[in-house]
């Protein structure tokens, strides 16, 4: 019985800050040798077993973005798993008195470069379907929420591979590939069991808690997600097919492969309910509450009544600043608005977005200029950590500071639902369930968030005017967009007017 294990020097080189990676072979109960593979590595990148010299690991890399450092520790790791694979075949084809150290580093430098008697040039192998993805992301424009879903898609192709110990390529994808790879992605959340011995130091983001099942713990020790894995929707799973069909219509545009399974298997579009979004009188309701008795409250309050009256992204939303107020010229006076570009279509069609701020708009503004209202700093904090606030708050005021005092984005849609339910905004709407793609009555304060705003920015103008290029140019939406087309259908007074004309 054989065993390759994977060692890293303890010698590192003072110039690269890289060790090298050994290989040490266990044959038998008491013969252990080690060699040499010429590859070296950032101990960072090197997790073993336990905190010990001379003790077995593997290379994990958790990084998501495609630097030259992660490219080549990638490239280091790949060898290594195949020679790995390679030289266990190779040892049980081989007769036991002919392994020796010099038979396995004999192995190890023809492997690396193709004749051991001259190792000068490595051999050139052809790129893998994940060296191209690499490529792909190295030299794509994307926004950074659009390329923290390829990178989702990247680790999940990778535990697919494991998964079906089947090595991924541009010619043995086909349609059958990308259906099991659907199901791999539907049944993901199954391969985790709960961990009874798990505390609530260890609980991350309420998941921590499950832990996969020892048969696909080697996949998900070596891509791991950054949340476990829940039950995925059709929306979701459509939305990652449709990023990896782009990848093959780059590589198809770029010459890297003429393989392309979506020629033959089509994605059906996704399926959205009708937009949810509140009425004016309901908009006026929640910014009229009393909520002092909680100044963070009221603050998430202001800042989600602001956004229903700009109909910006949260993304967007996040990124203002005291230079995006500007002033505009019109035939009434001089008008205040909020300009900016969205961060979605930044990259692709960057168009500037041009918002008048109405007065309850520009009240919020003033109520929050500079912020240099003390109230604005998180009371939990202890008192050296408010002062210190404050200052770099009152620092900003002279620069290009935000908004508004901003806090994490799921803590800012706990909050817009807490404030729905203080200000008794609970009626019962009409949401298709993610997972199931059932239709299910929810309060509308359990389906509150950031996007309701933009949906009430768009519903009650396109409620107003009717006009999609008009409300298109003030949302952000190009023209013929699918997801403004929604918005057609949410207003029973306009199809009674329609009907009442024939």
């Amino acid at each position: 019985m054989s065993t390759i294990l994977k060692i890293l020097s303890l010698k590192v080189s003072p110039v690269t800050g890289k060790s090298e990676v050994l290989l040490k072979l266990r044959y038998g109960r008491n013969f252990v040798i080690r060699a040499k593979t010429h590859l070296f590595i950032s101990p960072k990148y090197f997790v073993r077993k336990r905190v010990a010299v001379d003790v077995p690991g593997e290379i994990v890399i958790k990084s998501r973005y495609p630097t030259p450092e992660v490219v080549q520790a990638k490239e280091v790791r790949n060898k290594i798993e195949q020679m790995c694979r390679l030289f266990e075949d190779r040892i049980a084809e081989e007769k036991p008195e002919n392994i020796t150290l010099d038979w396995l580093q004999k192995q190890v430098d023809q492997y690396i470069y193709g004749d051991s008697s001259s190792p000068v040039v490595e051999v050139s192998k052809p790129k893998s379907f994940f060296d191209h993805f690499d490529d792909y992301l190295a030299v794509s424009q994307f926004s950074e929420s659009r390329r923290k879903h390829f990178l989702v898609l990247y680790r999940a192709l990778k535990r697919y591979a494991l998964y079906r110990h089947y090595e991924i390529s541009f010619d043995t994808f086909n349609p059958a590939i990308i259906a099991d790879f659907e199901r791999f992605l539907r049944n993901e959340h199954t391969f985790f069991v709960e961990d009874k011995k798990a505390s609530g130091k260890n609980t991350k983001q309420g998941g921590a808690n499950r832990i996969p099942v020892k048969k696909y713990r080697a996949v998900f020790d070596k891509f791991p997600e950054c949340r476990i894995p829940k039950q995925r929707g059709d929306n979701y799973i459509k939305g990652l097919l449709i990023i990896l069909r782009t990848f093959f219509l780059w590589a198809n545009k770029t010459g890297k492969t003429t393989c392309n399974p979506f020629r033959e298997r089509q994605i059906k579009d996704s399926v959205y309910g009708t937009p949810i979004f509140i009425t004016d009188d309901e908009r006026r309701k929640i910014y009229t509450a009393d909520l002092s008795y909680d100044k963070r409250l009221e603050q998430q309050r202001d800042i989600f009544i602001f956004q229903c009256l700009i109909g910006c992204r949260i993304s967007d939303l996040y990124a203002l600043r005291r230079s995006n107020v500007i002033t505009e010229r019109t035939s009434k006076g001089d008008r205040k608005c909020i300009s900016y570009i969205p961060r979605k279509t930044k990259e692709g069609h960057p168009v500037t977005v041009y918002v008048p701020l109405n007065e309850t708009a520009l009240a919020i503004l003033k109520k929050y200029d500079y912020m240099k209202d003390e109230a604005l700093v998180d009371n939990r904090y202890s008192k050296e950590k408010q002062a210190q606030a404050i200052r770099e708050k009152m620092q900003d005021s002279t620069s290009d500071a935000p908004l508004f005092p901003l806090i994490a984005q799921q803590r800012y849609n706990e909050y817009i639902k807490e404030v729905f339910r203080a200000c008794g905004i609970t009626r019962e709407v009409s949401v298709i369930n993610p997972t199931t793609g059932e239709v299910e009555q929810k309060s509308i304060a359990d389906v509150a968030s950031s996007h309701l705003a933009r949906r009430t920015f768009i519903g009650n103008l396109y409620n107003k005017v009717q006009d999609p290029n008009l409300v298109g140019s003030l949302s952000g939406h190009k023209e013929g967009s699918r997801a403004f087309f929604r918005y057609r259908t949410i207003n029973i007074d306009i199809k009674a007017d329609l009907i009442d004309k024939l």
